[in-house]
């Protein structure tokens, strides 16, 4: 099967007629025909029922036709964007970070020439890391310490990917600002005992991925989202904390406390891109904003 079977098929199926199709595609009937004869034998499917008064989809063919008109639509939205000047699009998956929106906006004023898309798509470790490995992100953004790098240090090399460090940071405690805890200096985790926690939630891989930096207590209360908003309105809206590595720049910063974790590790913050793809200068660009954005927040 190929795309132009499916042109061929979405043609007869317009004009109801082999020999219309036939005109209309610039080819003759007979290697229409036998085009699709291959294409039915190579299915196991009666895609047309043929008649003296033209060509009717089938059950079969109706199922066909419904698939392969999305495929020709991004094949048509392919062609149009290289048909036209084309603008290339450039972007991130991340762990959910709120200080790449600025970087990102930066970019998206400089790079505006030759790019038309800018995307920061916040999502899971998992994803981020298949995501760069099938060149669908130009760069990810996670990090790594102690209890994780192992295992995505393994992940990294088996998808040919690589990590870079952009600093090391200890872990903070995100709390609203009416929570009975947000006028201490420091907390220790006995401290947070008695309150659930919020975490982003991740795939039931079997593999340990989370992007909190803090475990489950046994018997704790979990609130679970999939989005940074939803985790910001539930701190400002509950006593519930979450924890993460506090490097927040926009107006969220102004509704919650950032506390440090007493005795906390240091995680590596980094950016991970693909061994088989040649960094483009809007990646060495975004990089150098994203260090700019992190400088407040480095010892």
């Amino acid at each position: 099967m190929n795309f132009q079977q499916c042109r061929y098929v979405e043609t007869i199926a317009e004009t109801g007629s082999f020999s219309q199709a036939a005109k209309k595609l610039f080819l003759t009937q007979p290697n229409l025909s036998a085009s699709i004869r291959d294409l039915e034998q190579e299915l196991g499917v009666l895609l047309f029922d043929r008649s003296n008064t033209g060509a009717r989809l089938t059950d079969d063919g109706h199922d066909f036709l419904k698939y392969a008109k999305r495929i020709l639509g991004e094949i048509d939205l392919l062609e149009g964007r290289y048909r036209k000047q084309f603008k290339k699009s450039f972007t991130i998956a991340s762990h959910h970070y709120d200080f790449l929106s600025l970087p990102m906006a930066r970019i998206a004023q400089n790079f505006q020439d030759d790019y038309q898309e800018f995307q920061i798509i916040e999502t899971t470790t998992k994803r981020i890391l298949e995501s760069v490995e099938q060149f669908e992100s130009d760069l990810g953004i996670i990090y790594l310490d102690e209890e994780n790098s192992h295992i995505l240090e393994r992940s990294l090399k088996d998808q040919e990917l690589t990590f870079t460090a952009l600093g090391d940071f200890p872990t903070r405690i995100f709390l609203g600002r009416q929570h009975p805890l947000a006028n201490k200096k420091e907390l220790s985790s006995e401290d947070l005992e008695d309150y659930a926690q919020i975490r982003f939630r991740q795939e039931q891989s079997g593999i340990n991925f989370d992007e909190d930096p803090l475990e489950v207590r046994e018997g704790q209360n979990v609130l679970y989202s999939n989005d940074r908003g939803t985790i910001m309105n539930l701190l400002c809206a509950s006593d519930s904390y979450a924890s993460g590595l506090g490097i927040i720049n926009s107006f969220i910063k102004e509704q919650i406390v950032l506390i440090p974790l007493k005795d906390s590790p240091m995680h590596t913050l980094g950016f991970v891109t693909n061994n088989k793809h040649k960094k483009a200068p809007i990646v060495d660009a975004f990089i150098g904003e994203i260090k700019r954005s992190l400088l407040p927040h480095q010892d």
